[in-house]
């Protein structure tokens, strides 16, 4: 028994040992990471029209991600405080690559977003991924990267300065 005790205080010491790790994560200054999400704003699916900005890392099929965007499609007033930029960047326990880049290769982006996250509807997705869309998902994952991104949602808040943004 007291084995049994040793090796259950020894993993629950190395779980909060890599625990830590993430805990210990700093986000990127916003004065750094702003010119980041700016280089790879065009390739965002934007919501609402707020004068406060919003960036976030999504993956579609994370249940963490699929909350917040469905917190934000059904409250009407967040969309006229802040306006949404999403990143669709893959967490590879969900193997989503083909899913976003079906997301970017259809005409109206976000109603696929809503199709797969709101309504749990299952796409598999692109088998072969157009160049244009792997840039697309490249850059986003380039600037991830630089950011330290390891999680979903990931988020950035901008405030519009004074004088204007």
């Amino acid at each position: 028994m007291k084995i049994i005790n040793f090796f259950i205080l020894l993993f629950t010491l190395v779980s909060l040992q890599a625990n830590e790790v993430l805990i210990e994560k700093k986000k990127v200054p916003i004065n750094i990471a702003l010119p980041l999400l700016q280089s790879i704003d065009q390739y965002s699916i934007y919501v609402g029209t707020g004068p406060i900005s919003i960036y976030a890392f999504i993956d579609p099929l994370c249940p963490r991600s699929q909350d917040f965007v469905e917190m934000v499609v059904e409250n009407k007033k967040m969309q006229t405080r802040y306006t949404y930029h999403f990143f669709l960047y893959e967490l590879e326990r969900f193997n989503t690559k083909k899913l976003i880049a079906e997301i970017y290769n259809n005409k109206k982006p976000f109603s696929v977003v809503k199709r797969i996250m709101l309504d749990k509807e299952e796409l598999k997705g692109l088998n072969i991924i157009p160049a244009e869309i792997n840039v697309k998902i490249n850059a986003i994952k380039e600037v991830a990267k630089k950011l330290d991104i390891y999680k979903r949602p990931y988020l950035f808040v901008v405030k519009p300065q004074k004088g204007g943004k």
